[in-house]
């Protein structure tokens, strides 16, 4: 049997995948270290909804 070559992601794939496993780990630590900079992230507002009439 000959040997074939290994699949392997793009490194541009790596790349951004690292970055999103990044910015969650920054997101979790601001909020736990950081409690008064998280209150000022918006995430939006829960509003009633109403039929239009």
């Amino acid at each position: 049997m000959e040997p074939t070559a290994k699949n392997k992601p793009n490194k541009l794939v790596i790349v951004l995948f690292s970055m999103i496993v990044l910015l969650i780990v920054a997101y979790f630590f601001i909020v736990m270290f950081f409690p008064a900079l998280a209150e000022g992230l918006t995430l939006g507002t829960i509003k009633p909804t109403t039929p239009d009439k």
